[in-house]
């Protein structure tokens, strides 16, 4: 414990958790890993028409 301005501050950790132990991971299933696959998808595709269009813009 510390004093501060006539205060005592505890400064200990109050984490119910371990910071040393990892949270398990969520399981992604059906219909909501086809959309982010189908996202995934989109995303490359933007991609490659942007760089398309920077390629033919520059020219």
């Amino acid at each position: 414990m510390k004093r501060k301005d006539g205060v005592i501050v505890d400064l200990t950790s109050g984490a119910p958790i371990s910071p040393t132990d990892p949270l398990p991971r969520a399981q992604v299933k059906g219909w909501v890993k086809a959309v982010f696959w189908g996202l995934r998808v989109y995303i490359a595709i933007m991609l490659v028409l942007v760089v398309i269009g920077f390629a033919k813009g520059s020219f």
